[in-house]
């Protein structure tokens, strides 16, 4: 088929594939990339084109499974309103544990002793330096890296103790 007979034919197709993909639901966006998907297809086709009985009839039947295939592509929407998919907050039970986890936190930092507690909030809470600590607990740099070495220590092995118990090792 040449390329004028082609187009000829195309001019024709276009519409009733327009039509077709717009049965099928695709937005106006979606049943243009159709349209032009199928005429894509039939020019890749053109040699073969003559072997048919119906250049419409086959227009229509690609248009038809690539608007399907584009619906498959999409996410559903439900009938109801109501999202498919959750917000991504956490389901009861997580935020239950990591309540509990919070808890747990909380009592194994009270029970550092001050100093190790003092310089542990000093870093990880409020971001200081071991100058800075140093500084503002009178104490030297390597004393601070000491204390700290030991807090973070105490509360690996706590964690460790409760993975353990809890029937999970780390």
């Amino acid at each position: 088929m040449e390329q004028n007979d082609f187009e000829n034919i195309a001019a024709a197709i276009r519409a009733k594939v327009l039509g077709v993909a717009r049965h099928y639901g695709l937005s106006e966006e979606e049943a243009e990339d159709a349209a032009q998907d199928t005429m894509l297809k039939l020019w890749a086709m053109r040699d073969e084109l003559d072997r048919f009985r119906s250049v419409e009839a086959l227009a229509v039947s690609i248009a038809a499974h690539l608007s399907v295939s584009a619906l498959r592509r999409q996410r559903p929407v439900p009938l109801d309103g109501r999202p498919l998919i959750t917000d991504g907050s956490p389901g009861p039970d997580t935020r239950l544990e990591m309540a509990e986890n919070e808890q747990w936190l909380s009592r194994k930092l009270a029970r550092l002793p001050s100093s190790e507690y003092q310089v542990l909030h000093l870093r990880q809470v409020e971001c200081k330096t071991n100058g800075e600590i140093a500084a503002i607990m009178g104490i030297a740099v390597s004393s601070v890296a000491t204390l700290l070495c030991r807090a973070r220590q105490r509360l690996l092995e706590d964690i460790r103790k409760r993975k353990i118990i809890n029937g999970r090792h780390l």
